[in-house]
């Protein structure tokens, strides 16, 4: 068996990404919570950086998994990364609100 694609680039890109997730929501969702104000232009620059983070680890794992599986499950993988990224665009420039 081969080490030649153990998906680990994919794992650390995952993991990565979930740090990055964990700490924009502390600052985003808790820290208000605990009555510390965040500006509304940051929390909106820190809204895109979560969304981005989160879309980095869902495709890298999602990539892992799929590099495993068949022809469908990638032609799968590239069509629901194509609706995620053209969701958090439209979102960006606040089309889809």
């Amino acid at each position: 068996m081969s080490d030649k694609n153990n998906g680990n680039f994919a794992l650390l890109a995952c993991f990565i990404a979930l740090g990055a997730s964990a700490i924009i929501a502390l600052i985003t969702y808790l820290l208000p919570l605990a009555g510390v104000d965040v500006a509304g232009s940051v929390l909106n620059v820190l809204q895109i950086i979560l969304q981005i983070a989160m879309f980095v680890g869902i495709v890298f794992g999602a990539f892992a998994f799929a590099s495993r599986r068949g022809l469908v499950t990638k032609i799968l993988l590239f069509a629901f990364i194509a609706i995620f990224a053209v969701a958090i665009v439209l979102g960006i420039i606040n089309v889809a609100r």
